[in-house]
């Protein structure tokens, strides 16, 4: 009886034991999560940067864990984190993405990592070339001003056919130049010619297109002209060129009804130049022929 009682008494006294100390039994594990705070700030200003993505992921894997976006005031708390090597990994529009490596343990589960500053995304331009063109026909107060260099349609032609694109200037058939059905006084860079004094159609046919640069028609001359061509001034600004030596070009065309042929040659040294220039107008007549069938 004594035994039983004894027995019965150390069976009690064990199963209080095991109640009070449930760990000695069972071998259950206790996981430790800490928290990770960071401060994102702007390099050039030290102003936080708000909507930040946070990322965390493991150094071993790659994989992410946890991840966030920053407050208004740059912050980022990343809650239960367990203790490990991470990447924290911070990108935002227009900034270089940062990575910061981490590492929590057991016993100091939670790591504040301080102010984290992003750098402004560089990006360089490449050169920009702006090129500017004159309009053809520019209306100035004294004067229309036809820019012929601005005009691929007169390459391979003669003086004549710019004439003929002038506004408010005609040619007719034997290249006379009229203004609004007057006569003009025609000029070469501001200065009278010796050739246009002579027959202004002849001279016009002898100088290329190409050496046109622009054309001046003034219907209001000033004081400084006479009273040469009623109808108004037209002035021919020839290219200059600065290149020394014997330069010249041969222009010609043809048609089914009409060849045209002009030759220029120049020659420069210092301040003295010798220009030369020849043309010559071929025109064929229209022939026509009209058959009559009886039936």
């Amino acid at each position: 009886m004594k035994r039983i009682l004894l027995l019965s008494i150390g069976l009690i006294f064990m199963f209080n034991a095991k109640a009070q100390f449930p760990g000695m039994g069972g071998g259950q594990k206790v996981t430790v999560t800490g928290r990770i705070t960071a401060i994102i700030l702007d390099s050039l200003t030290n102003k936080p940067v708000d909507y930040a993505t946070v990322s965390l992921l493991k150094v071993k894997d790659g994989k992410a864990v946890n991840g966030g976006v920053t407050d208004e005031k740059g912050k980022i708390i990343l809650q239960n984190v367990a203790p490990d090597e991470y990447k924290l990994s911070i990108g935002f529009m227009g900034y270089k993405t940062k990575t910061v490596i981490i590492k929590t343990t057991p016993e100091k589960p939670d790591y504040n990592v301080g102010s984290i500053i992003l750098s402004a995304t560089a990006n360089t331009l490449n050169e920009v070339n702006i090129v500017g063109q004159k309009a053809v026909v520019e209306n100035k107060i004294d004067r229309l001003v036809y820019n012929a260099e601005a005009d691929a349609t007169n390459a391979g032609g003669d003086a004549t056919d710019v004439m003929r694109k002038v506004p408010m200037l005609s040619v007719d058939i034997n290249g006379n130049v009229q203004l609004r059905g007057s006569s003009v006084r025609v000029l070469i860079n501001g200065k009278p010619s010796g050739t246009m004094a002579n027959s202004v159609a002849d001279a016009l046919k002898m100088l290329p297109a190409d050496q046109i640069k622009s054309v001046e028609v003034i219907t209001n001359p000033s004081a400084k002209y006479d009273a040469e061509g009623s109808g108004g001034i037209i002035n021919i600004i020839t290219k200059k060129s600065n290149a020394e030596g014997v330069s010249g070009s041969v222009n010609a065309t043809t048609g089914t009804r009409q060849n045209a042929g002009a030759f220029n040659l120049t020659a420069k040294t210092g301040r003295f130049s010798v220009n030369t220039a020849l043309g010559t107008q071929l025109a064929f007549p229209q022939e026509s022929r009209v058959v009559f069938f009886n039936k």
